[in-house]
Formats: structure tokens, sequence, C-alpha cells
């Protein structure tokens, strides 16, 4: 998922977080989809998103995946990347 992106492939990527999401919205998919059912489940529910908000795949997918689970502020996550840096 992340190298179809990376070329250019306008779509999702199923992190902890969008998956999370999806659940949060009532997509009854596993905590870690990977069964034909539950991946159909996700990319129906994304395709539907993607057609409600007129936005590409891979910006629903980042909206999913920033609106739910640990978010933490710009200055922490520089900390914290300065933090495994010095290890």
């Amino acid at each position: 998922q992340y190298f179809l992106r990376f070329m250019g492939w306008d779509g999702f990527v199923l992190s902890s977080d969008v998956v999370l999401c999806l659940r949060n919205a009532g997509c009854d998919i596993a905590v870690a989809p990977t069964s034909k059912k539950d991946l159909r489940k996700a990319q129906e529910q994304m395709n539907a998103w993607a057609r409600e908000s007129g936005l590409s795949m891979l910006h629903v997918s980042r909206i999913c995946a920033l609106s739910i689970g640990d978010n933490h502020a710009a200055e922490k996550l520089a900390d914290m990347g300065s933090e495994e840096q010095d290890a």
C-alpha cells in the first residue's frame, strides 16, 4: 500500500488508525483486516467517503488516520524524534 501510494496511485493505507476510524464509523471489519470480506468492506466505505466528499482516496485516508488515535503536538513529535536519534 505504501509503495503504490509512493508511486502515485490514489489509494488508502490500512494503518491501525485508519482501521480504527473505519470501525468507529460502523464498518464491521476485524482489528487486523486481512480477509477478502474485510478488505472489500473497507474499500466500499472508503469509496463512499471519497464520493461523498469529492476528495481523493489519499486525502480520505489521511483524514481518517489523523482524526482518531494518538495525535501529538509538533513539539512533542520533534522531541520524540531527537530522543530516538540520541539513542
